[in-house]
């Protein structure tokens, strides 16, 4: 077990995301305390997003912000899952709050395989059984999720998302605020633009432009990715 982290502090809240970034901080660091602070109005109850053994506090942000608790923010994650949404939890805390990307931990199950010659940078999260194979660059705030893998000489932009085997080959370039679905397959020397959804079970075997939905085998564009027409509005707005 590396360093201890007693308590880490989760922004945003998303239950399926919360679980797994409980669990690994335990697995990682021997974290059995956390604190969610979430930005909108989510309904948690009865909602099992925390395993027994593991306690938590929820905040909401504009309380805190009208009433400050003392709350460590040191160590910080995401708490949720989708690359359009990460941006915007980003800079509503940075602005709000003052959390800034060193403040962001990295979370690498034990059962995943970093490449000793790969880059990644704060706010990465590998969940169990992925791998980022030589030379590959992420940026902030990536997650590459169980059974998904980076190719060799890979380049990921911040807040790109692999879901659930996803595989990228070699030389894959991914822009910044792309989600990558289910079972993907990516060929060697493909780019896929900024702000991008691959659909599931996709093939992509040429390039793809920025922000569009892109799905098939192979791989076509279909439409305007309309996600992220509405986060850059919030983002605008924050």
């Amino acid at each position: 077990m590396k360093n201890k982290i007693k308590e880490l502090v989760i922004l945003g809240f998303s239950p399926g995301s919360v679980c797994n970034i409980t669990e690994a901080a335990y697995e990682l660091f021997g974290c059995t305390s956390f604190k969610i602070i979430k930005n909108i109005d989510v309904q948690e109850k009865d909602v099992p997003y925390l395993h027994q053994s593991l306690t938590c506090t929820i905040y909401d942000l504009d309380s805190i912000q009208e009433n400050p608790v003392n709350i460590n923010l040191q160590h910080v994650h995401f708490g949720v899952n989708h690359s359009h949404i990460r941006p915007i939890i980003f800079n509503e805390f940075n602005k709000k709050l003052g959390i800034d990307r060193e403040n962001y931990v990295s979370l690498i199950h034990p059962t995943s395989h970093i490449s000793m010659s790969s880059d990644y940078k704060e706010g990465f999260f590998a969940e169990p059984n992925s791998v980022v194979s030589s030379f590959s660059e992420l940026g902030f705030g990536v997650n590459i999720k169980r059974g998904s893998s980076v190719g060799h000489h890979c380049k990921l932009g911040d807040y790109v998302t692999l879901n659930p085997g996803a595989i990228l080959s070699g030389f894959v370039n991914v822009g910044e605020g792309t989600e990558i679905g289910t079972g993907v397959s990516v060929l060697h020397e493909i780019s896929i633009g900024k702000n991008c959804m691959i659909g599931a079970g996709s093939v992509v075997t040429r390039d793809i432009p920025d922000g569009v939905v892109a799905y098939g085998n192979p791989c076509k564009v279909i439409r305007k990715n309309e996600r992220w027409e509405k986060t850059k509005s919030l983002l605008k707005q924050i």
